[in-house]
């Protein structure tokens, strides 16, 4: 989508709009129960959630990344955290944008097979792959959980 399609829109609009991009459907409430201040949220399977962060404003998006780890660690549910950046936030880039990233990847490593960090520049050059990725993740959420096996070893 052009930069221009996204800008003013509300969050409910938003939702629903990133969720027909990655073939989800996100409800608009609050989702305050997985540890996120706001947003919303989305059945992938019977234990799998896509999160959908909206950053407006790059004033604290390391905690929106954050706030699902006490979440995760008290669950076995999975999750794949979509933070869809908007066209009209101050800044997509610097120092809070690469925390944010790596913060992300540090939770995957922390949390295997449980959490998926996906940024989404809604309104860039980079939106189709990202959406790409997206994607991947969320379809690797609908597969069942690789359990651990005594005659595998691991």
């Amino acid at each position: 989508m052009a930069k221009r399609e996204w800008a003013g829109i509300s969050d409910a609009k938003a939702a629903r709009r990133v969720g027909e991009l990655l073939g989800v459907v996100f409800d608009a409430e609050p989702i305050a129960a997985l540890g996120g201040s706001t947003g919303a949220l989305a059945l992938a399977s019977s234990d799998a959630w896509v999160a959908l962060q909206l950053e407006r404003k790059h004033n604290h998006s390391a905690e929106k990344v954050l706030q699902y780890w006490p979440w995760l660690e008290r669950s076995r549910r999975r999750l794949v955290l979509v933070h869809a950046v908007t066209p009209d936030a101050p800044k997509g880039t610097g120092s809070r944008a690469d925390l944010t990233a790596w913060l992300g990847s540090m939770m995957a490593r922390v949390l295997p097979n449980r959490f998926t960090y996906c940024r989404l520049d809604l309104g860039t050059a980079n939106e189709d792959a990202q959406l790409v990725a997206a994607r991947d993740a969320i379809a690797a959420l609908r597969q069942p959980m690789q359990g651990r096996s005594l005659l595998s070893g691991s």
